[in-house]
């Protein structure tokens, strides 16, 4: 028997024994049984494509990759939080944090709501110019216009006059501006800046996860900003001639919960510039035992921190007595978010869902119509908000919980993405951020099951198409 009689013996046999490690990979490491069971039959099937195939898009390199990078130590030990503040009864919505994070609460002595960038960038240009030693500045997007430069050159005076500046601006999120990127603006001002996973061809780095979605402002350690606005002209949604414009809500805090900010802020930065930190971080506030308002932080990242928001959502819904109001700009929720959800419904609870009529990505709103049927042939109140994108993300249950934050309901946030989230415990805040989502409730259009099922066989395969693909927009 010559050589190529051996090959053509022995290649089947390779290929077949190729095609089952790829399956049992797959059959290992796969948590959804149905995506487990479609790369096995692939696997088998084509035992040379169906391999490849996997190794190309099956395998999640991701969470493995985030693992491995981001190791920023930064003792939080002595950031003292309270479990169960006196004269409270937050729980059981509370207990679920507290099981995430095993942490208890820290103090909120001030919470103030800011609408668009109207009302967030003069107060954050005023706290930046009352700063005395340090900003700390963390945005997905900061563009290099009008809004963006009169930030840059508050930030500037700020370093003129002694004070400590340092800014981190995702790396993918920089490039939105492109080719007038944010970062040489900073720079040529003397600004201490940094990019989050930066995007570069040599090295070769052009990985479009992994991506910071956070946003913050850290003033003196004692003011906090924080929420879902990026820093740009699109946010100034009172202009009707901006033809991008954006609705969206911030938040300005102070209290305890100021260091656990400044903590993750740390954090971020010692990653980005491969530095350790020279001492344990301490904070600059007390936890206020009288406070009105408690709060705790919630990290998610697709490090050791993945799934956290995703789990918090689910148990949160599971607790809650009386309703849960949503409102995010991207609604594609797992299977047991959107199972809590309608156990949730019906128990009883009042469960209502505002999303953007208008998208600024037309995948994710033709997948959201994809996904939302499920929850409309259960009879939730689902609704669409008017032009223009809301990009607002708020999340209310019962008469005391609120979580703001940077997150979308979506698998780009919940799996892919660094995001930061606030839970706030206090019936006051709640029924103020209630009075803003029942304002927009009552602009929204609800949503008929019917109509949804009487698109056009094109428009249905369209959105069906884009919900496939969920997991990447």
């Amino acid at each position: 028997m010559n050589d190529t009689q051996v090959w053509v013996w022995l290649l089947p046999l390779v290929l077949l024994a190729i095609g089952l490690v790829t399956a049992g990979h797959a059959l290992l490491h796969k948590r959804d049984p149905k995506a487990a069971f479609g790369w096995i039959a692939l696997c088998i099937i084509l035992p040379l494509a169906g391999p490849v195939l996997y190794y190309l898009f099956g395998i999640n390199r991701v969470r493995t990759r985030a693992q491995k990078d981001y190791d920023s130590k930064l003792n939080r030990d002595s950031l003292t939080t309270i479990c169960d503040p006196p004269g409270t009864s937050y729980r059981p919505l509370s207990t679920v944090g507290e099981s995430l994070t095993q942490k208890g609460l820290s103090a909120c002595t001030e919470l103030e709501l800011l609408e668009n960038g109207e009302q967030l960038y003069p107060a954050m240009v005023q706290a930046i110019n009352a700063a005395q030693h340090r900003i700390l500045l963390a945005s997905y997007i900061f563009d290099h216009n009008t809004s963006g430069l009169q930030l840059a050159d508050a930030l500037a005076a700020a370093v003129s006059r002694g004070v400590e500046v340092k800014v981190i601006v995702d790396g993918l999120g920089e490039m939105m501006s492109f080719p007038r990127r944010i970062g040489r603006a900073l720079k040529s001002r003397n600004i201490e800046f940094t990019r989050f996973n930066p995007l570069t061809l040599i090295p070769p780095s052009l990985n479009i996860n992994l991506r910071s979605h956070r946003k913050l402002l850290i003033i003196d350690g004692v003011l906090a900003f924080t929420g879902g606005q990026n820093i740009g002209d699109r946010h100034l949604a009172e202009r009707a001639d901006n033809p991008n414009r954006v609705l969206d809500m911030h938040f300005r805090l102070q209290g305890k919960i100021v260091d656990d900010l400044e903590w993750a802020f740390w954090k971020d930065w010692y990653y980005c510039t491969n530095t350790k930190p020279v001492q344990a971080f301490t904070g600059s506030n007390v936890n206020a035992a009288d406070a009105q308002i408690w709060s705790r932080l919630i990290l998610d990242g697709p490090n050791k921190h993945i799934d956290k928001l995703n789990n918090l959502m689910l148990g949160v819904i599971s607790a809650a007595r009386s309703r849960v109001f949503i409102m995010t700009p991207y609604f594609l929720p797992t299977f047991d978010i959107i199972g809590a959800l309608i156990a949730a419904h019906l128990r009883g609870v009042n469960i209502q869902i505002l999303l953007p009529g208008h998208n600024n990505i037309a995948a994710a709103h033709w997948a959201m119509q994809n996904t939302i049927r499920q929850l409309l042939e259960a009879g939730l109140d689902i609704r669409y908000q008017p032009a223009p994108f809301v990009h607002s993300k708020l999340f209310l249950v019962d008469d005391c919980y609120t979580l703001i934050g940077s997150a979308n309901i979506d698998p780009r946030s919940l799996r892919l993405n660094y995001e930061l989230g606030v839970e706030l415990f206090s019936t006051e805040v709640n029924a103020r951020v209630g009075a803003y989502y029942a304002q927009k409730a009552q602009q929204a259009t609800r949503i008929k099951h019917q109509d949804l099922i009487n698109r056009s066989l094109p428009t249905r395969l369209r959105d069906s198409l884009a919900w496939l693909f969920s997991p990447y927009l």
